[in-house]
């Protein structure tokens, strides 16, 4: 009898750690798939390989956590990488997991750096605005992998401690490492409400709202060149306004962009008056040279000057 209850109890327990493995297993897929379908995105987005050392969800409490994503810098460049993001944590409505659209009432970066390179031309945050550009306009080849799956609507995302970095600047004292500006914080609202975003998407709006506010920020501590060039290329893609998100925040971000479009307006304006007058002065100068070249003419076959 006794020998028959410890065999029960055995096969109980090891029925009981099966159930737990096949759980852990499960679990530790759904990790595994978040952890791809975020560096997916990210490469996807911005061109350049995207990594993420962990991602723990867990599905009971509705929470995730994420640390040590990457975004490489493009080749060549001697500075460890564009972006980096150490701590990542969220909550989702758990009465949404089963619904078309998954809501997330809050997610927190915290820790972001971002190193502005200017070691070779284009610098490192030129080539990847160029990327995000192609990647909004739809040319970076087939179909974002990440935009398959539920929507995702993100009330609240808020960037701390923002860190931006300098590199191989003429004329910059700061060295790679050192400090250029901190953000303190952002807050971005009512993510995905107005249009579906994939992880490419967030990617995208993450990193153009970070380089718009080294803009705001930058002025006196950045070169003005490197200011302006970021500028230049932040004015080519949608603003945040367009993309349905309110930005809550010390800076303004988003006149940064508006501003930015108004000016290359006004630039192009300029130019186009600029190459008009050159071009009229060039007619007039060529219709002189005719008319003084038909009179030398009349002039040598012995003909009238004054007849047409």
């Amino acid at each position: 009898m006794k020998t028959a209850i410890k065999v029960i109890a055995i096969l109980l327990t090891l029925f009981i750690l099966g159930i737990i493995g096949i759980v852990i297993f499960i679990l530790s897929m759904v990790d595994q798939g978040a952890k791809i379908i975020v560096e997916q995105g990210g490469t996807y987005a911005m061109g350049v390989e995207t990594t993420v050392e962990t991602m723990d969800i867990s599905l009971t409490q509705g929470t995730v956590e994420m640390d040590g994503l990457n975004i490489a810098n493009p080749e060549g460049f001697s500075t460890e990488n564009f972006f980096s993001l150490a701590t990542t944590n969220a909550q989702i409505d758990l009465n949404s997991v089963n619904t078309d659209t998954i809501i997330i009432p809050e997610v927190r970066l915290l820790g972001i750096g971002v190193t502005l390179d200017k070691g070779q031309d284009p610098s490192n945050y030129n080539q990847i605005l160029e990327n995000l550009a192609r990647f909004e306009s739809g040319e970076s080849g087939p179909a974002d992998p990440s935009a398959q799956g539920k929507n995702v609507v993100i009330k609240s995302l808020i960037l701390e401690n923002i860190n931006i970095y300098v590199a191989n600047m003429p004329g910059v004292s700061l060295l790679a490492g050192d400090v250029a500006i901190n953000i303190p914080q952002i807050e971005l609202k009512n993510i995905g409400e107005e249009e579906s975003m994939s992880a490419g998407d967030i990617f995208n709006l993450v990193v153009k709202t970070v380089l718009a506010a080294a803009v705001e920020a930058g002025g006196g501590i950045i070169p003005g060149d490197v200011l302006g060039e970021l500028g230049n290329g932040l004015a080519g893609l949608s603003s945040l306004s367009d993309m349905g998100v309110d930005v809550i925040s010390d800076l303004n971000l988003d006149s940064v962009m508006e501003q930015v479009n108004d000016q290359l307006g006004e630039q192009l304006n300029d130019a186009t008056q600029d190459i008009q007058k050159a071009v009229d002065d060039v007619t007039d100068d060529l219709n002189n040279t005719i008319d003084d070249a038909t009179d030398k003419l009349k002039g040598i076959f012995g003909g009238n000057k004054d007849e047409p």
